[in-house]
């Protein structure tokens, strides 16, 4: 990351930054896998070719989930929508809540729950 300009952050040793003129690239690196931001395609494109001229890459596209949670866009709306559905629906299953009735809050101020 050093021979493209990229300097190592000194909060998290996985993410790798580089500022120029025309803006700025972050990458975070998560074993073999990298994500990519950047204030302009341009310099996303100008990373990953200077990437390909290190290691072989696959360009899996426009980023769909990261540690989790799932990202949509809406470029139209220039809008972003983060959801953790999957993770929660997947922690559910795991303790046999999957199958219960959901109930609005804040519950009903009259009712007194008793401990079995």
């Amino acid at each position: 990351m050093v021979h493209l300009g990229f300097e190592c952050c000194d909060i998290d040793q996985a993410v790798f930054f580089c500022q120029v003129e025309q803006g700025l690239t972050i990458v975070l690196v998560h074993v073999d896998d990298c994500t990519i931001a950047a204030t302009s395609v341009k310099l996303i494109e100008e990373f990953k070719v200077g990437m390909k001229m290190h290691v072989e890459i696959t360009d899996l596209g426009e980023l769909h989930w990261l540690l989790g949670i799932e990202i949509k866009k809406n470029h139209k709306r220039h809008t972003i929508h983060l959801s953790q559905h999957s993770y929660i629906n997947s922690i559910l299953q795991r303790y046999h809540f999957n199958k219960l009735k959901p109930m609005e809050t804040p519950m009903e101020t009259h009712i007194h729950l008793l401990s079995s």
